[in-house]
């Protein structure tokens, strides 16, 4: 199987980048959008409580409401700058670096379920940026967005096959070796959309698969 393939749970994301040049630094703007099969007030809990985060994310400590301050895993704190129950959080993401801004936003649909957004700018020296792009950070987020679905059977609608946990195993086998290269590539793809010289965009690509091992 290609990259290129349709893979499960492939399309039940939307990808968006913008790329603001500005120099030595490079404010890179990430955008995941996906609906879940949760009515918008089922959905909150899961993230915005430590007990509703716990089974799906992991570990987050702190105060978990509007001017607090938290932990989460891989060493990430925050505070938290907005909370509009519950449709919207807004927070700072740092991640042993500057404080980055994350918009997680979370909008009715029609027939009572959610559509659910992550934007997550991120500001980054342009040597790195040339080095490896957006992707590493984007796939972080394609990881999380999976590991909710596969939680709470969210993607039944658009994904009729049983998504799996991707617990490390998962990621190092063949099923997540394929989904980290296809993330990969359409992350390549988002850059190149942006105004991304293919040469970057593509370096990109390969430094994202090779920081998930595939």
């Amino acid at each position: 199987m290609t990259p290129t393939q349709s893979l499960p749970g492939m399309s039940a994301v939307r990808r968006g980048l913008d790329v603001d040049d500005g120099g030595a630094q490079m404010r890179v703007q990430l955008s995941l959008t996906t609906d879940i099969s949760l009515a918008p007030a089922e959905l909150w809990p899961l993230l915005s409580t430590s007990a509703g985060l716990a089974p799906w994310y992991g570990t987050v400590t702190g105060d978990l409401r509007e001017g607090g301050s938290f932990q989460a895993p891989g060493g990430v704190t925050g505070r938290i700058l907005e909370v509009e129950a519950p449709h919207k959080l807004v927070l700072t993401w740092d991640r042993g670096g500057a404080a980055e801004p994350l918009l997680i936003s979370v909008d009715p649909e029609d027939d009572g379920t959610s559509q659910l957004r992550l934007r997550h700018t991120v500001t980054m020296e342009r040597a790195e940026f040339e080095r490896i792009g957006p992707g590493p950070v984007a796939v972080g987020w394609e990881i999380t967005l999976w590991s909710l679905a596969a939680a709470t059977g969210s993607w039944s609608g658009t994904c009729p096959d049983p998504i799996a946990p991707p617990t490390a195993q998962w990621l190092c086998g063949p099923e997540g070796q394929d989904h980290v290269r296809a993330w990969s590539v359409r992350w390549a793809a988002q850059a190149l959309a942006a105004g991304v010289d293919e040469a970057t965009a593509r370096r990109g690509e390969h430094a994202t698969a090779d920081a998930y091992g595939a």
